[in-house]
């Protein structure tokens, strides 16, 4: 760890914090139970002993484990690491989960100079102002700097004198308000380090007068490859994430992380191999997710790395996001060759005429022809889906499910479309004859509560491959699970002993009736014996 002035820690990183299911769920089942929010939320859990359990709780239940993604090396504590070291800041990361407690504690107990908390998939200020609070229990004297995209939808959706009291609430030093956020957090450190004034440094918000105020904006973009070498020492767990490329390429009509992030940049391949050689060379690692939003376009770089990948005979196998309309015979294979063990499909929908309205530049025959390749050489696949958005029929699900009955992907998942005011269909929304905001909308062709019965068809009518449950076991868990050990097998088989009785839960068979409730779950706790068994044996007894 490399510093200008002393051996203090000048800045601590914080990933992840869960306040776990019980929250999630009361703060949901507050808005209805035939809410669209909850509705969703009821397909990702089952009954178990009169609790409810998401699929990864149920998961730990039958296998005395406590496993949790928020375990997985998350990639923005690293990368900002990473960068601040390469800046000459004083640095280092660490999260909440209880394998962690113990690096996070000694590192708290350095009482860094500023604590950053990244809020990548935080939906409510509620969290940051939990990790806050903690923060100021185990450092009071830090600097609490929060940044992200919750920051920045916050400043968006809110009204300004409504965003500077949740900035209040949620009790921080210093809010960043910036698509990447890292320049900025490393002037901040600087001017902190050196007793300056925060509100020298732009896109902040800091304390004047009793309330927040904006320091103005400042563009800002960095793509420095993350250096492995700098955690030689750090126990980073068997499966990490990295990215080769900012932002996506596409302008898919749902979706604002490309308005949000900027244009698509990509790293050179020569930066990337000397990533993944730092990765290989940690020798622990099993698995790495790439979490480009198009890890394969355009397909002539995507090649290149598959190739440099195959000839440097990495280990570890490897999971991303693909764009399966353009993949052919040679990618399939060299993908195989590389160790690809899984990837995030965004079908969004197998009707041409939604697809046009998504301008997601793909067809159903294309879907078709691409996941029946990924699935001919062996690599799982997750199909993702939208169900309810402009454009959205009953006989458009029902090309969707006849898209997935054909395909035959490894898993897949629909959720309601959620009306999302930054996402550029709402520009049409006049044309399209959308009203309201989130999961409670109807437009020209459909309302939130038939895209809630039109989930439903989909997991009743879908039976040919397993429902992925979105809370805490979505496609991202599947590398997770897999370094440590399970197979695809085992968890196909668990997935689907879950699904049997979320099926009877809600009231929708899916292709083989299940009605013996006792007999469901038998096999449910058996087969978590067997991966209990097989992956977490019980320690030897020591011999006297």
């Amino acid at each position: 760890m490399n510093s200008s002035n002393d051996s203090r820690l000048e800045c601590l990183i914080l990933g992840h914090y869960d306040l776990g299911f019980d929250f999630h769920e009361g703060m949901l089942r507050a808005k209805g139970t035939s809410s669209g929010d909850y509705r969703n939320l009821r397909m990702d859990f089952i009954t178990l002993e009169d609790r409810k359990m998401p699929y990864l709780d149920v998961l730990n239940h039958l296998t005395d484990q406590k496993l949790h993604w928020t375990e997985m090396t998350q990639v923005a504590p690293v990368y900002m690491t990473s960068f601040l070291r390469g800046e000459g800041i004083a640095a280092d990361f660490s999260s909440f989960f209880h394998s962690r407690r113990d690096e996070l504690n000694e590192l708290m107990a350095q009482r860094p100079l500023v604590v950053a908390v990244t809020t990548t998939l935080y939906l409510t200020p509620l969290i940051a102002k939990e990790v806050v609070r903690l923060v100021r229990e185990m450092s009071p004297e830090s600097v609490v700097v929060v940044g992200g995209p919750l920051v920045d939808n916050l400043s968006f959706h809110l009204e300004e004198a409504d965003f500077r009291v949740i900035l209040e609430e949620i009790g921080a030093d210093v809010y960043v308000r910036q698509q990447q956020g890292e320049q900025t957090l490393a002037k901040l450190v600087k001017q902190i380090r050196a007793g300056g004034d925060a509100s020298k440094v732009k896109n902040c918000y800091v304390p004047w007068q009793g309330q927040f105020v904006y320091t103005g904006a400042e563009a800002e973009f960095t793509l420095s490859p993350i250096n492995w070498d700098h955690y030689r020492g750090k126990d980073l767990g068997p499966t990490l994430q990295t990215r080769t490329a900012l932002s996506c390429p596409f302008r898919c009509t749902f979706c604002d992380y490309p308005v949000r992030a900027g244009k698509w940049v990509p790293q050179e391949i020569v930066d990337v191999e000397k990533e993944l050689w730092q990765i290989q060379n940690r020798s622990d690692v099993r698995s790495l997710v790439f979490i480009d939003d198009t890890f394969n376009v355009p397909a002539d770089r995507f090649k290149q790395i598959l190739r440099m990948m195959i000839r440097n005979q990495f280990t570890f196998n490897w999971y991303s996001y693909l764009r399966c309309n353009i993949m052919d015979e040679e990618l399939c294979e060299l993908m195989a060759k590389s160790n690809c063990a899984g990837v995030f499909l965004g079908i969004e929908s197998g009707d041409p005429g939604v697809l046009k309205v998504m301008k997601k530049v793909a067809t159903p025959e294309q879907y078709l022809r691409g996941m029946k390749l990924l699935g001919q050489s062996g690599i799982m696949t997750f199909a993702s889906l939208i169900v309810g958005f402009p454009g959205e029929t009953e006989q458009s699900v029902a090309n969707t499910i006849a898209l997935l009955q054909e395909a035959k992907p490894t898993f897949f998942r629909g959720e309601i479309w959620y009306n999302n005011s930054r996402a550029p269909i709402y520009k049409s929304k006049d044309l399209h004859g959308i009203d309201g905001l989130g999961y409670r909308w109807r437009h020209n062709t459909m309302d939130w509560e038939q895209g809630c019965e039109m989930v439903a068809k989909l997991f009743r009518e879908v039976t040919d491959s397993q429902w992925l449950p979105m809370y805490d076991f979505d496609f991202w868990i599947l590398p997770y699970l897999q370094g440590k050990g399970l197979s695809q097998e085992q968890i196909t088989n668990f997935v689907d002993a879950c699904n049997d009785l979320l099926s009877m839960e809600v009231g929708l068979s899916r292709g083989k009736p299940v009605t013996d409730r006792a007999a469901a779950e038998a096999r449910l706790r058996r087969i978590g014996a067997e991966i209990k068994h097989a992956n977490f044996p019980e320690p030897a007894l020591a011999v006297a």
